[in-house]
């Protein structure tokens, strides 16, 4: 299954929408900032389906709850741009910049992430192998482009002299 994932500043609370294959919207996700970051995933029926927090206390993390499981990223950057992931058995691979993807435990990848420009549109394809786990998948490929966005804008801020 291919979505299409796109930042959408049309409206105050929502940050990405995320379209089928067909381009119609699919998914909606709203962020919330304060002390922290708080996004969540809703269905086009408006059902909410995941929650992402995005927390800084000693590092840098990312929780995700969705289909009654609970999952923790950690963003690991020594060897090009990873997550360890606690509460799944897929492992996260990627370089820093815009591709990645998951893959179970056997090698068998069951998620990519690249960037993706069409006409007039900018934005990441996502294809899921898995779509039993779809909605995990899509919730750590948020997280991954809210980390290297997240990343980007701290790098862009002058240190103070």
């Amino acid at each position: 299954m291919k979505l299409f994932l796109k930042r959408d500043t049309s409206a105050d609370n929502i940050s990405f929408m995320i379209y089928d294959n067909m381009g119609l919207p699919k998914y909606s996700v709203s962020a919330e900032i304060g002390n922290w970051m708080k996004m969540v995933v809703f269905s086009g029926e408006g059902e909410q389906r995941s929650v992402i927090r995005y927390n800084k206390l000693m590092l840098d993390y990312f929780t995700i709850l969705c289909q009654k499981r609970f999952y923790v990223l950690i963003p690991n950057i020594k060897n090009g741009f990873a997550f360890t992931i606690y509460g799944s058995t897929y492992k996260f691979n990627g370089k820093p910049g815009d591709d990645f993807y998951m893959s179970a435990p056997d090698g068998t990848v069951v998620m990519t992430h690249k960037r993706c420009r069409s006409s007039g549109m900018s934005g990441f394809e996502i294809t899921i192998n898995d779509e039993a786990h779809e909605m995990f998948l899509l919730s750590a490929a948020i997280c991954a482009d809210m980390y290297l966005d997240v990343s980007e804008k701290q790098k862009a801020v002058p240190l103070p002299t």
